[in-house]
């Protein structure tokens, strides 16, 4: 496995932890979960019974055994469907742990459907998520073209709380893959940034506005790599969205520090995001990078050069063919460098916009 598959592996286990233990579960999908809903409510969950043995459950070709619950639901406000204000739900949850999750006590959005005359979980692996108290029976219609969004609005007001926990919070982010990318999840994770007490909660976050396209938290992200002060956990997750998420050219200068670090990884996701940002504003940088001590460093600085000529019988090399002709790529794009660059950042400049 190359360093960089490795990397991409271990953030998937931080970022999205309980897909590790769990292979096989299907992500998230707001839409499809909004539409085999028939109840989508916030609610306050009072209490949950284990109320006695429930028939053996089936599954992948397995009879497991499995326990019935009951939960009593305060309903607040409605989302999709109807109903008085106290709702019982039954769902069965097998003994051993297959990914399927129970509803949990507090103030909850739930995902329903109608099962006979009760009402049931509708996705066993995404029962519910946490939400923000709002008052009592205060019920607002809402089209069926808005099911989703105000769902996606729902989990957006738990990141942007500044009363929600770092439980609640952590939970939308182990989901926030589903979220759309667009100006309101950006707002809403800003918020998020600005009123987290947490340096973990702060970081991912951070990491997230990067992964929507959002480059106004990279200076912090940097400094945090370059000093040293990420948590365990997400400078593995601030390395990879640098390194992976990072495409526009307007992040070139904000790299530097990470570019001159003594810090291999540092460097190898600067260089990385020079490569996916493929902008010739980068080749004085890279004839630097085409230098570097490390080998992974200099073959994303290939790739970054070969993205940025588009020349014939050039193009970026596999890290397998890269390292058994290293000298070869390596004399040919630092020469190319040389007798390019004046006309590339000529060409930069001359398309900057005027007045």
């Amino acid at each position: 496995m190359t360093r960089s598959r490795l990397i991409q592996f271990l953030v998937l286990c931080i970022a999205v932890p309980f897909l590790c233990p769990a292979i096989g579960i299907d992500n998230l999908g707001i839409d499809n979960l909004v539409n085999a809903s028939d109840l989508i409510a916030i609610v306050d969950v009072l209490e949950v019974s284990d109320i006695g043995p429930a028939p053996p459950l089936s599954f992948r070709g397995r009879d497991l055994s499995a326990e019935t619950y009951d939960a009593e639901l305060a309903v607040k406000n409605i989302i999709k469907g109807s109903t008085t204000g106290r709702v019982r739900v039954k769902y069965v949850l097998p003994e051993s742990f297959i990914g399927y999750q129970g509803l949990r006590r507090g103030m909850r959005l739930v995902f329903l459907r109608k099962e006979g005359a009760n009402y049931t979980t509708t996705d066993p692996y995404y029962p519910d998520l946490p939400a923000i108290a709002t008052a009592p029976e205060s019920y607002v219609r809402i089209e069926p073209g808005e099911y989703a969004r105000s769902v996606v609005r729902e989990m957006l007001a738990v990141i942007a709380s500044d009363s929600a926990t770092l439980a609640q919070k952590s939970e939308i982010l182990r989901v926030a893959y589903a979220l759309p990318s667009n100006a309101e999840v950006v707002t809403a994770f800003k918020s998020g940034v600005a009123t987290a007490k947490d340096p973990e909660l702060e970081q991912r976050l951070q990491g997230e506005l990067i992964r929507l396209g959002d480059i106004s938290e990279l200076p912090k992200i940097v400094h945090t790599l370059a000093s040293h002060l990420a948590t365990e956990n997400q400078r593995v997750w601030l390395l990879y969205v640098v390194g992976n998420d990072l495409k526009n050219p307007l992040a070139i200068p904000a790299l530097e520090p990470l570019l001159s670090s003594n810090d291999n990884s540092n460097r190898e996701a600067a260089a990385q995001a020079l490569w996916h940002i493929a902008d010739s504003s980068a080749l004085p940088v890279l004839a630097r990078m085409l230098n570097d001590t490390d080998d992974q460093v200099r073959f994303y600085a290939v790739r970054a050069c070969a993205d940025i000529a588009n020349e014939y019988g050039w193009g970026g090399p596999g890290e397998e063919e890269f390292h058994e002709h290293e000298q070869k790529y390596l004399t040919h794009w630092q020469d190319w460098i040389k007798s390019h660059v004046g006309s590339f950042l000529q060409g930069a400049v001359n398309l900057q916009p005027t007045g």
